[in-house]
């Protein structure tokens, strides 16, 4: 199968896509790092061709998607894995670094699932996995309000969109979310000790976890067990206590 991944240079969507190739399919990586991207070519060879994008700026998403369509015909599984966050007090921050993140956290991700969402639904096949996080499922992000905000967006699009494809006869496209939590990568902070602490994931984990469950047929993935007893114990809390817990959490990353 052809796997179409954003932001494959690092972290997630680089284990993403060794997952996926060692699993016998076919990917084609979008990211912005052309020197990466040439090494990923290097070591995949056949297996993994590549485009050298900005999907932040979301005026030329049709242009990718047409150069998509030069690498493969057909796109069987679309994985929306690019994103980044930001840190700091919402109102102190300047805007144009968040109206990026909002470009490619939401605006990118929601454009390329509704494109590729079309074309599978018309041959009633293949499949979206959009990569959220455990910051979905939480009252709010202090410290990482439109970080948060963006992620529970993504659970909720993919929510609704299940809620459509659901109704629809004999339907087999699938829309998986994948809900990370703090995982060993260069996203804000991640980096230094914390990525050594028992409750951080690798991305290898998390790649795992992403390809058998979307095997399995499931809507959400929440790799580790530490990630789903917080998700669920956090749930049974008041939102303004979940918003106390994550303030305390996102202050001690302060840099």
């Amino acid at each position: 199968m052809n796997i179409l991944i954003t932001g494959v240079t690092s972290g997630i969507g680089r284990a993403l896509t060794r997952e996926y190739i060692e699993n016998g399919h076919r990917v084609i990586g979008i990211a912005r790092r052309g020197e990466i991207l040439r090494k990923l070519k290097e070591e995949y060879q056949d297996s993994f061709d590549y485009i050298c994008w900005d999907i932040s700026k979301t005026s030329e998403l049709d242009a990718l998607i047409d150069r998509v369509g030069t690498k493969a015909e057909r796109i069987d599984i679309l994985i929306n894995n690019a994103g980044m966050g930001t840190y700091g007090t919402f109102y102190e921050r300047g805007a144009a670094e968040e109206l990026r993140m909002i470009d490619i956290n939401i605006s990118s991700l929601t454009y390329l699932t509704k494109k590729y969402l079309k074309k599978m639904i018309e041959k009633n096949s293949g499949g979206v996995i959009n990569v959220a996080s455990t910051a979905a499922f939480q009252g709010g992000g202090p410290l990482m309000a439109s970080y948060y905000g963006s992620k529970s967006y993504v659970l909720s699009l993919d929510e609704g969109i299940r809620g459509e494809l659901e109704r629809m006869p004999e339907n087999e496209v699938k829309v998986m979310t994948l809900c990370p939590g703090p995982t060993s990568t260069d996203f804000v902070g991640m980096g230094g000790s914390n990525s050594k602490k028992f409750y951080i994931s690798t991305p290898q984990m998390v790649a795992k976890e992403c390809y058998k469950g979307y095997e399995d047929g499931k809507e959400i993935v929440i790799p580790g067990i530490v990630n789903k007893l917080s998700v669920f114990f956090s749930s049974c809390l008041p939102r303004r206590v979940q918003r106390k817990i994550v303030y305390n959490i996102q202050k001690k990353k302060r840099p």
